[in-house]
């Protein structure tokens, strides 16, 4: 995989019916308002979605279906994140990349570079966690026994009361610490909603706290807000 020159990168938008600005600017991606050569969707574009979850294939049809059309006409990378997972029949035609393929590898300027979400390297339990929330078996169950989706329904709710926007207050060390899990030139992940842009490390910014995209262009990676 080459990253190419007007590469769209988008991260965290978190979307779900308070927050469905990503629309907008995957609309214009797909009408050729934006131009994109690549579409890198980096995780937890969606506040919830999974395979087995019929009530948030429901609520988010309107967006999945979105995707997989701009996947007719462009190269679309879609990262799992924490909050979207098990996606392999919900979208068919993108390249999927799961956590336990993460990071995946690439060049530019003769730079080796690694992408990902942003959730690997990280301690035995919370890859226990992730594990768990990720088991088709269990998750098949919890679907069969949400009757009138009331179990869906509250973690719905409390997704939508969280605030996703803080900035951390050590974020710089998070960063050096980020750099010494890889041996590449360039680190690109999302995850953290801080936003940063260096030589050696990006965080593609929230773009639910921002509406801020990234783009390749010209050998560079830049920041722009709808």
């Amino acid at each position: 995989m080459i990253i190419k020159n007007g590469a769209i990168f988008i991260a965290d938008a978190h979307y779900n019916s308070q927050r469905e600005e990503l629309m907008d600017i995957l609309n214009d991606i797909k009408n050729g308002n934006i131009k994109a050569t690549q579409l890198f969707l980096m995780g937890d574009i969606f506040d919830f979605l999974c395979d087995e979850a019929d009530y948030f294939q429901d609520i988010n049809y309107h967006l999945v279906d979105l995707i997989d059309e701009i996947s007719h006409n462009l190269e679309v990378i879609y990262f799992e994140g924490n909050h979207d997972y098990n996606l392999e029949d919900t979208f068919l035609r993108l390249n999927l990349i799961p956590r336990k393929q993460q990071p995946i590898y690439t060049k530019f300027n003769n730079k080796t570079v690694a992408l990902a979400h942003g959730d690997i390297f990280t301690p035995k339990l919370y890859n226990i966690y992730t594990a768990i929330i990720r088991n088709p078996y269990l998750l098949n169950f919890i679907n069969l026994i949400d009757i009138n989706n009331w179990i869906t329904k509250k973690i719905e709710q409390k997704l939508k009361s969280k605030d996703l926007c803080q900035k951390k207050n050590n974020f710089e060390q998070l960063v050096q610490e980020r750099i010494k899990n890889y041996k590449v030139d360039l680190i690109i992940e999302g995850h953290f909603h801080d936003g940063y842009l260096s030589e050696k490390y990006i965080n593609v910014p929230a773009f639910v706290c921002g509406k801020q995209y990234m783009q390749y262009i010209d050998d560079e990676f830049k920041f722009f807000k709808v």
